[in-house]
């Protein structure tokens, strides 16, 4: 008989402030992030204690010697009432709508901001406060065990009104680039950094100021200006020509718990003037997913429709805003709330419904960027019209001519039906006699190959009458077989592919 004795040990597992605030940071790629989280929760509270006028939320960046920047971060708010629950880690006490669902955000951002846990603070006043002449703040450093908080008994309550929330902190000037990462051009000074800013707010919560739910100032100062600059944060719309069905609307569906409104816009995007989005190109089209009026996910396509993304669909704008009360009804977000989360069957749900509007997106061929994208549409269509599936039919722009001298020249599409053996080369929008004369070459080459070559096709938007003339003059000609020429020309809106429009 084996016996065995066991002991319960507590394991003294609490985490080290330090370096818990340096970890607990790590979750925000850019500065535009963090400002983020400071709204949403401002946004949350104005939500829930809406009182029928805009509430205001203040940006202000002032430039400090030695490249580094204090921030300031206001809202008119009613104050954080649970400073015990806004300090704890994944606390939801205070949670009262999708846009502080997990209880990390405001913790998050400022160990974002503040990764040294040197220098941030948090000033709140709620109405209670005011009664009595008093508010309260929270600064550095974070302790997870005891964070301290002063209660201040004065009237010198710093807020532009009489009651809010002020957060502030300083950071260096690398981490405030990161508002202008992947723009082409000279974005270093303050002033361009804080446009690309306002551009990004105005993108995120577009729905928020434009139904006047509140309004967003940014304020900046550089070390060379004596007073500060203002912008007003303008609600971002898109540019377009046209909708798309289901075109403009609201319904009801079902993701799974319970009916929520989509609002949707489906439409046929141009280029804005803006520096950043609704640039009607690959990094701004497709699919963009809002909860609530949040902006959660854009540049949405091959998630929806398992297509690769490509110029010639980028046309294509459709805005989902998915609206509901109760927070079960919708999709989940990711904890820093840059994305939803891909394992909720509601996100698939909404995915679903957009297939079910638009289950094919075409390609715009006048957005294609080559010939080589017009092609690969000809090739698709020829496909579809003679038989995706009958080996004997082959439609292929991977066929070489001169492969018997070993060489490799490249046929714009090649294609074979009932053995008869067509050929094409081509371009965007007009011809040359030197496309002739690769036609030519292709044809002569897969002669010398001993394949027989029925007809070419020679096919661009338009062509010249030095073209025609030559067309003409090499259809009277013969090959080495002794077969002779049979050169068509043919346009791209002549083989139903829109280009031009």
């Amino acid at each position: 008989m084996i016996t065995t004795n066991s002991k319960t040990v507590k394991l003294s597992n609490f985490p080290d402030s330090k370096w818990f605030w340096k970890g607990l940071g790590g979750n925000f790629d850019s500065f535009t992030q963090i400002v983020n989280e400071f709204i949403d929760n401002s946004l949350s509270e104005f939500l829930q204690n809406d009182q029928g006028e805009i509430k205001k939320i203040l940006i202000r960046v002032e430039e400090l010697i030695g490249e580094k920047y204090s921030v300031e971060i206001e809202d008119t708010g009613s104050g954080i009432s649970n400073l015990n629950a806004a300090f704890s880690l994944g606390n939801k006490t205070a949670q009262v709508s999708s846009l502080n669902e997990h209880g990390f955000g405001m913790k998050h951002a400022l160990a974002a901001a503040n990764k040294e846990n040197n220098n941030w603070s948090v000033l709140t006043r709620t109405e209670k406060d005011k009664m009595i002449h008093s508010y309260t703040k929270v600064e550095a450093p974070f302790d997870i065990m005891n964070q301290q908080s002063e209660y201040i008994t004065d009237d010198g309550w710093p807020g532009i009104q009489s009651t809010g929330t002020i957060i502030r902190f300083i950071v260096d000037k690398p981490w405030l680039k990161t508002i202008t990462r992947g723009l082409r051009g000279n974005y270093s000074n303050l002033k361009s950094m804080m446009e690309v800013l306002s551009e990004d707010l105005g993108y995120t919560y577009s729905t928020f100021i434009a139904k006047n739910i509140a309004s967003m100032t940014i304020r900046y100062k550089s070390l060379d200006m004596s007073n500060y600059n203002t912008i007003d944060v303008p609600a971002l719309r898109p540019h377009y020509n046209d909708t798309m069905s289901p075109g403009i609307g609201t319904t009801e569906i079902d993701l799974g718990n319970g009916e929520v409104t989509i609002e949707y816009e489906f439409l046929q995007a141009l280029e804005s003037p803006y520096k950043k989005y609704y640039k009607a190109n690959m990094s701004t089209s497709g699919v963009e997913i809002r909860i609530n009026g949040r902006l959660l996910a854009d540049n949405l396509f091959t998630a929806i429709w398992g297509k690769e993304k490509h110029n010639s669909y980028n046309y294509i704008l459709i805005r989902i805003n998915v609206v509901s009360d109760d927070k079960v009804n919708l999709p989940s977000t990711t904890t820093n709330k840059d994305g939803l989360r891909q394992d909720d069957p509601k996100l698939n749900a909404i995915y679903n419904w957009i297939r079910s509007k638009l289950s094919d997106p075409k390609r715009q061929a006048s957005l294609s960027d080559h010939e080589t994208d017009l092609f690969e549409q000809l090739r698709e269509k020829k496909l579809k019209i003679l038989g995706e599936f009958d080996s004997s039919i082959i439609v292929d722009r991977e066929r070489y001519a001169f492969t018997s001298v070993n060489e490799k020249i490249r046929i714009d599409l090649y294609q074979s039906v009932n053995n008869k053996n067509t050929i094409y080369e081509g371009k965007k929008d007009k011809t040359t006699p030197q496309d002739l004369y690769q036609l030519l070459m292709y044809w002569d080459g897969l002669v010398m190959d001993k394949v027989p070559v029925d007809e070419a096709i020679i096919i661009a938007a338009e062509h010249p009458e030095s073209v025609r003339a030559l067309v003409n003059v090499k259809n009277e000609a013969k090959d080495a077989l002794g077969n002779q020429y049979k050169i068509k020309l043919k346009t791209w809106q002549s083989e139903d592919i829109a280009y031009p429009n």
